[in-house]
């Protein structure tokens, strides 16, 4: 069984698309909502709030701005089953407006900013399954005795960065991050606001004090222990 976690913010008719396409594409499910337009407790919070209601034996957690794709939750699965090794598993992501844009078929440094390697459906781009040194939440799939273990995730971040922060831990763990290229989900990517822009602020300055990350005015400083993570395992 697999819970898939869902955190609503904005707009409804994302989330109803993307509802629309599990029950189209994926059996052996269950769905947890939490609705931040009436409490906005920020991301990481409602996740783990949602995925201690849960019992599946895998957390999926997705974006409502995702749509799910045939075969996407089965690949995912099957990633996490070859190997007791595998804690963490993601998804190709297609653009929503151009379906022949991959927007991330793996990924490269995480900080500052989040590398996304991408290219071209049309051109056998991103294909490989790969070992990742983090996952990007809008598709990260985990298995809970994983999860529970090393999370939940740091609540510390309202809104961005518990992703990869999340990742990180799981490798420090002794598990692996794979990137699973049949797994595809069509991610429609909502617009930035300006309280989003805030937070992004203030989860960058909890990530880099977490991580013994320092700025000179000119360039970030990776500490000793974040260099080595931060790069492909």
């Amino acid at each position: 069984m697999v819970d898939i976690i869902l955190v609503l913010y904005g707009d409804r008719s994302d989330l109803d698309r993307c509802i629309a396409s599990i029950k189209k594409h994926c059996i052996g499910y269950k769905i947890f909502i939490h609705d931040n337009n009436k409490k906005n407790i920020g991301f990481t919070v409602a996740c783990n709030s949602l995925v201690k209601q849960g019992q599946g034996d895998k957390i999926w957690l997705l974006n409502q701005d995702a749509i799910v794709t045939e075969g996407a939750m089965e690949a995912l699965v099957q990633r996490l089953d070859s190997s007791e090794r595998v804690g963490i598993a993601g998804s190709m992501q297609i653009d929503y407006d151009d379906r022949d844009l991959i927007r991330l078929g793996g990924l490269g440094r995480c900080f500052p900013a989040g590398q996304h390697l991408g290219g071209r459906l049309s051109m056998g781009h991103c294909q490989i399954p790969s070992k990742q040194c983090w996952m990007n939440g809008a598709s990260l799939m985990v298995k809970r005795p994983v999860y529970q273990a090393v999370g939940p995730m740091d609540e510390r971040y309202f809104l961005l960065y518990s992703d990869s922060d999340f990742s990180f831990e799981v490798r420090q763990a002794g598990f692996d991050i794979w990137y699973e290229p049949r797994s595809r989900v069509i991610h429609r990517l909502g617009k930035a606001s300006k309280s989003s822009s805030e937070w992004q602020q203030k989860d960058m300055q909890a990530f880099m004090k977490k991580w013994g990350i320092t700025h000179t005015g000119e360039q970030f400083v990776y500490s000793r222990k974040f260099q080595k993570l931060d790069m492909f395992p």
